[in-house]
């Protein structure tokens, strides 16, 4: 339960009641993203509904940026003001299963506090930008808002996202994804096998390949495909073959290490069987997170004014990917967890129970303590520049 008085400066109790303001229509907002779950780069009504909840609010709106037509930039504040932070705003949902990410809480709650912050903070000491960010599910949002330069001149990014947990500071797997496609020679299976190249044998002698070479991986990588083409019919040798691997790992020497062994698994496969790779890549590939502790520890102190305790997940465990990394190699970025809780059972990202549980009271709850904390994350470090100045050189030189 968040603390509903917490003893605060009247600033920061300013910024806790203008989060309780708009918390109702936030919510209203969630339960709507819920009800009409729209897909990575279609997510036209939630993004219309962003948009539309911020030019209420007097942020100037930015429309299409990074060429994607749900991106966009709400600014508010001087282009001179001494911090500049960006708060990030998912909204894409998952095939089948809807918000079981969480963007529905995750994108509103970066609005609400977008709302306390403009109503709350002098113009001249803050300017505020919210950055609609498109698919994520597909890992391709974020990175093409980089590639713009859209976090240019920026001091800090940051959002919060559902989880089964709380944490201040967290990381993610870098990875690199591949089609390995084999191609070889058809022939009858039965009455001339001696003439075909069977590219199917190439896709298995690569999945045994890793599987021994699993056994020689630090804790720090990990390795996963599935077969995406395996021939049609038995009596015909596979002609084409193709294997889907992802290779992460926890920092960016692990991952390139990692990646080249198992490239040099899918050549030997090749050698073995005769038959001729080809190697695909995919634009939604990500590096590592990389951390920054200091601003971590910003966010962290909102928690502890609330009595809110973290879990004790560690910053690496229950980890996927995600393409924030992307934004956390050009700017000071944090991406903390907020729990959706309910009693005797365990929720868990990407069912159908959590996006169930993101429309209750515990997924609201989630949202307040998210936008709460946000807020007044920006707010301490808009207030000092001592702080800024700690969060720049952690960047500039990690720990």
């Amino acid at each position: 339960m968040l603390e509903s008085s917490p003893k605060l400066d009247p600033e920061s109790a300013r910024i806790v009641a203008k989060v309780d303001e708009g918390f109702a229509e936030a919510c209203a907002l969630a339960h709507w993203m819920a009800a009409h779950p729209e897909l990575a780069l279609e997510e036209r009504e939630a993004s219309a509904r962003y948009v539309a909840w911020l030019e209420a609010r007097g942020f100037a709106v930015e429309r299409g940026v990074a060429g994607m037509d749900t991106a966009f930039l709400a600014r508010r504040g001087p282009a001179g003001a001494p911090f500049h932070a960006v708060l990030l705003a998912e909204m894409d949902a998952l095939p089948e299963i809807g918000h079981a990410c969480g963007h529905n809480l995750s994108g509103p709650a970066s609005l609400l506090a977008a709302h306390a912050l403009a109503a709350s903070l002098p113009e001249d000491v803050l300017r505020l930008v919210v950055a609609g960010a498109p698919a994520e599910e597909i890992g391709v949002g974020k990175r093409r808002l980089v590639e713009a330069g859209v976090f240019r001149d920026v001091h800090v990014v940051m959002m919060a996202h559902a989880s089964d947990m709380r944490r201040a500071h967290r990381l993610f797997l870098g990875n690199h994804k591949f089609e390995f496609v084999y191609h070889g020679r058809a022939s009858h299976a039965a009455a001339y096998p001696e003439q075909g190249l069977n590219a199917l044998d190439a896709v298995v002698q690569l999945f045994v390949a890793i599987g021994a070479l699993r056994q020689q991986l630090p804790r720090a990588a990990r390795i996963h495909g599935v077969v995406s083409d395996g021939g049609r019919v038995p009596n015909v040798i596979p002609e084409r073959a193709a294997a889907r691997v992802w290779v992460r790992a926890l920092d960016d020497a692990t991952l390139e290490a990692t990646t080249a062994r198992v490239v040099a698994c899918a050549r030997g496969a090749a050698e073995a069987s005769g038959t001729r790779l080809e190697i695909l890549r995919t634009e939604a590939e990500s590096p590592a997170m990389r951390p920054n502790l200091a601003l971590a520890a910003v966010y962290r102190r909102q928690l502890d004014r609330f009595g809110l305790v973290e879990t004790s997940h560690a910053a690496d465990s229950s980890i996927g990917s995600s393409d924030i990394t992307h934004v956390s190699q050009v700017v000071p970025t944090i991406h903390p967890n907020f729990p959706i809780v309910r009693s005797g059972e365990r929720l868990e990202l990407h069912t159908r129970a959590f996006a169930e549980a993101t429309t209750g009271p515990e997924g609201e709850a989630g949202l307040r303590e998210a936008a709460r904390s946000l807020a007044l994350t920006v707010r301490e470090l808009a207030r000092s520049p001592g702080l800024r100045a700690e969060v720049a050189e952690e960047h500039r030189h990690p720990r």
